[in-house]
């Protein structure tokens, strides 16, 4: 069987390639349904990310964070038109959660991603849904979260009464849901730096500018949304506010290193705790609060600034091009 990939080869520039779809007794043909634009997709696609990485690489197929619908299913599990959501990482053999070992795979980074026709998926690697709702396309993003909780309640010292999340950006957002979905009596402050974006936080106990945080405030645990250079200055701030054995969370992806002051680390007895992607189990916990949590569903959709059909090639570069005007998602409706 031959399918259509479309990848990335340079800064800018995608091409259709056929290539052979090889399906085994444990796989699932599926052909991709809604997708969702990641930072670490506009990274590799506006050419942002570091010339040896960038050459170790390319040529790629983008996207991790979609759904799709089922094909066929060789192991005769599930029937042709379930709607599923797709997970991008294939677990190594080994010790400790999988999206932290060193031979695990993860689609779009190094690996093809889902801007494909159809592909063969192995098994596991697919959760069904009971319908094509375009907020289960969120589900990656929010596994990332819900892993990040995860970790933080393994480290925690301190109790989970007052947390911190700066970043106003899509994983801001959704970390700050996911923070009230699992603790809906604790105080959430958001602390970004732009008006419109702030406006959407509406679940959560205060929007704070950066530039004018109260003096007399004090926060538990503090989950860092930023990256790049930005992170910097966050984790300053964080130091400064937060409270002794506190933990803070970091999220936001770097190019380069960046300063901490140690001393206020050691002063305080604070924990820092990395997170980078998720693991099954975490999707499996997404896909389930997606479907019972209503305030979940609800605001996800806020998430969505642009839906672009994608009908033509031209069309991918259009949505790619139009995600670094909006303020948060863009999804894919993929018609290709």
């Amino acid at each position: 069987m031959i399918g259509r990939i479309y990848r990335l080869m340079d800064t800018k520039r995608i091409e259709m390639k056929q290539r052979e779809i090889k399906c085994a007794g444990d796989s699932v043909l599926v052909k991709p349904n809604y997708m969702a634009i990641c930072a670490a997709d506009q990274r590799y696609y506006l050419g942002k990310r570091k010339k040896e990485a960038m050459r170790e690489k390319l040529p790629m197929a983008l996207i991790h964070e979609a759904t799709g619908t089922v094909i066929h299913d060789y192991s005769g599990r599930l029937e042709n038109g379930k709607k599923v959501v797709l997970v991008p990482l294939e677990a190594a053999e080994g010790n400790g959660k999988a999206n932290y070992r060193a031979n695990s795979k993860f689609a779009s980074s190094g690996y093809d991603g889902f801007m494909r026709d159809m592909f063969a998926i192995p098994h596991n690697r697919v959760i069904p849904v009971e319908n094509d709702s375009v907020v289960y396309v969120f589900s990656e993003i929010l596994s990332v979260a819900l892993g990040a909780i995860s970790s933080f309640e393994a480290s925690r010292q301190a109790t989970p009464d007052v947390f911190g999340v700066w970043g106003d950006g899509s994983m801001g957002f959704v970390m700050s849901l996911a923070l009230r979905c699992k603790y809906p009596d604790a105080k959430i402050y958001v602390f970004g730096k732009t008006a419109r974006k702030s406006r959407k936080f509406s679940f959560a106990t205060k929007n704070i500018y950066i530039d004018n945080v109260p003096t007399d405030l004090n926060i538990s645990h503090a989950f860092e949304c930023v990256g790049n250079a930005g992170s910097e200055v966050a984790i300053r701030q964080i130091l400064k506010l937060i409270s002794p054995q506190g933990a803070i969370c970091l999220l936001g992806v770097n190019e380069d290193a960046v300063l901490i002051n140690t001393r206020k680390i050691l002063e305080k007895g604070l924990v820092i705790v990395g997170n980078n992607r998720s693991d099954e189990a975490d999707f499996h916990e997404a896909v389930k609060l997606i479907r019972e949590n209503e305030l979940c569903k609800k605001y996800l959709r806020i998430l969505i600034s642009e839906t672009v059909e994608v009908k033509t090639e031209d069309d991918i570069y259009y949505a790619f091009d139009q995600d670094v005007l909006n303020d948060f998602k863009t999804v894919i409706k993929w018609s290709l």
